[in-house]
């Protein structure tokens, strides 16, 4: 069973209404905290529900104290980005995830920024100095964005594609510093075997 989210928006709206209750007098105290533990155990019990009824996020943003931005999502569960990209932009990733879509309905290159060029090998200092790292786990792609590597013009493009290969499902993503946004982002073709 997972844990109430205490930032959870009913959870919120519902303690703001038990702590506008106006203050009791003296001889009333006792009522009042048995009000107050009622209306938490009633956050708890709604945040709680809520939690329960709801399949797995698709998606996690945490912002770090050192500016960094965590990102896990699950590509076969993230239909719709732009609740993610909303909450990529309030917490300053500068960075949009798109789905990316076959070649033939992307022909559009991307305008990537050359100091950031796509990089198959790569030394630690090298990779250091991009403002985006990813990895495969078995929860999803999870992804660590540094805003402050970002130069000033430029945004973190991340695309993600699911792809059916003879061994199964295979998650595809294609990170871009890229100088202009692009309104779509192109599956790559599969390697020559």
């Amino acid at each position: 069973m997972l844990e109430p989210d205490p930032r959870d928006s009913q959870a919120q709206a519902l303690l703001e209404r038990v702590l506008a209750v106006p203050q009791v007098s003296p001889g009333r105290r006792g009522r009042r905290r048995l009000v107050a533990a009622v209306a938490g155990a009633t956050v708890a019990a709604a945040a709680t529900a809520f939690v329960i009824a709801e399949p797995a996020a698709a998606y996690t943003v945490d912002k770090h104290a050192d500016g960094s931005i965590a990102v896990s999502f699950r590509a076969d569960r993230l239909k719709d980005t732009d609740k993610l990209n909303a909450e990529l932009a309030r917490a300053g990733a500068r960075t949009v995830v798109m789905r990316m879509v076959p070649a033939d309905q992307c022909t559009t290159p991307l305008d990537m920024d050359p100091m950031f060029p796509f990089l198959t090998t790569a030394t630690p200092e090298q990779l250091n100095r991009y403002p985006v790292s990813y990895q495969f786990q078995d929860t999803g792609v999870v992804i660590t964005i540094r805003p402050d590597k970002i130069p000033a013009a430029d945004a973190l493009a991340f695309g993600y594609a699911i792809r059916n290969d003879r061994d199964g499902r295979t998650t595809i993503a294609v990170p871009a510093v890229v100088r202009t946004l692009p309104s779509c982002m192109a599956i790559p073709n599969r390697p020559r075997r």
